[in-house]
């Protein structure tokens, strides 16, 4: 026996699995540029925040080197380059802890916006 193929039936399959799929595409499409803007921003958020650093150390080494000009004899400059040399060991150490900080946090965002895209983009989709 063999059976009949019914020609409409088979193109309304055609354009159901289709229109699914096309659907499905769309779904993964959006999310993967929900995750990259997600990850472009954690990027930003990092870059901002070292570019910040680096301005505050720049304008602490102007200090410094001030500080030092002001001097009137040797045991007054290391007096202040002693200083200097300390706070700015200081403010670095700060800096690496809030950056390593900043780090996790945009890491674990970008994370979870990658979990959630790829929830959006494969779910009901198998």
């Amino acid at each position: 026996m063999t059976k009949k193929i019914d020609a409409t039936e088979t193109i309304e399959q055609s354009k159901e699995y289709m229109t699914k799929h096309i659907a499905n595409s769309e779904k993964f499409v959006e999310s993967m540029i929900e995750f990259n803007a997600a990850m472009f921003k954690s990027g930003e958020t990092l870059a901002k925040k070292a570019y910040d650093n680096y301005i505050s150390n720049v304008a602490a080494s102007f200090d410094g080197v001030k500080a030092l000009n002001k001097t009137s004899d040797m045991p007054d400059f290391y007096k202040v380059a002693t200083s200097n040399v300390t706070a700015a060991a200081e403010r670095v150490s700060e800096q690496a802890k809030d950056f390593s900080e900043l780090a996790s946090k945009v890491m674990k965002d970008a994370g979870e916006a990658g979990r959630q895209a790829y929830t959006k983009s494969f779910s009901g989709n198998l």
